[in-house]
């Protein structure tokens, strides 16, 4: 009796382990780490910032997740002309000094998501799930543009302008991703969706991705992943926590 007492309660322990083993595919976990953004048409600017995920399973196979993330860069040009002629209050050339072109950019994005996802499981190793999300991206910029004019190493005129906006866009997206347990503590996913901005121009937006995550323990992960969206990409690097 004590020797089936003994193999049973080691066969518990197995089947916990092996349990403790699928925790990667969870969809009870909370993130945050780096996120950097790539704009195709702002080759000067790589925008770098945060994000955070919380995701949270009800009622078996549904899911609620919420998204936020900000990222910001600025891009400064400084072009400088010798041997330009300067000019006194009247209007008469005095000689030959410099004139100095300073322009930045500054760009910040901040991102908030909503979604409602479905689950189903193909085995105990492999999962795909099916999203749909509504959140808002907000932009705010700043452009500084600046001319000095030096003579005689003294700045003797200075011009300076500076603009600011900000706007606002709706997201609605629908997303399907395979997630698959490559290893006891390695979990490879990919997928596929579609995203719309409610702006001036509403396009349709294919949006593909591909990521990796790593179980450290049975509850921390590391994860990284890589989402292109037609006009922009993005690269994240997290830190994940299953509960």
């Amino acid at each position: 009796m004590k020797y089936a007492v003994l193999i049973g309660a080691l066969s518990l322990v197995s089947t916990a382990v092996m349990a403790q083993n699928t925790t990667p595919l969870s969809y009870d976990y909370v993130d945050a780490g780096y996120q950097k953004m790539k704009i195709d048409d702002a080759d000067d600017l790589s925008l770098k910032g945060y994000g955070i995920n919380v995701s949270k399973q009800f009622a078996q196979n549904w899911y609620v997740q919420g998204h936020y993330s900000k990222v910001s860069d600025d891009f400064t040009e400084l072009d400088i002309y010798d041997n330009v002629t300067v000019y006194d209050m009247n209007n008469n050339p005095v000689g030959t000094g410099q004139t100095e072109y300073l322009y930045r950019t500054e760009l910040d994005i901040t991102r908030y998501e909503l979604a409602l996802g479905y689950i189903y499981s193909l085995s105990d190793v492999t999962k795909i799930d099916y999203s749909a999300k509504l959140g808002q991206l907000k932009f705010e910029g700043d452009v500084l543009y600046k001319q000095d004019i030096t003579y005689q190493e003294q700045v003797l005129d200075t011009n300076s302008e500076r603009y600011s906006d900000s706007d606002t866009a709706d997201i609605l997206s629908v997303n399907a991703q395979i997630r698959h347990l490559l290893t006891d503590s390695i979990e490879l996913n990919a997928g596929i969706g579609y995203e719309r901005l409610h702006d001036e121009e509403s396009e349709n937006n294919t949006v593909l991705h591909v990521g990796a995550n790593y179980a450290i323990t049975a509850d921390w992960l590391v994860t990284a992943a890589y989402r292109d969206v037609n006009d922009y990409s993005d690269l994240t690097f997290s830190i994940r926590y299953n509960f």
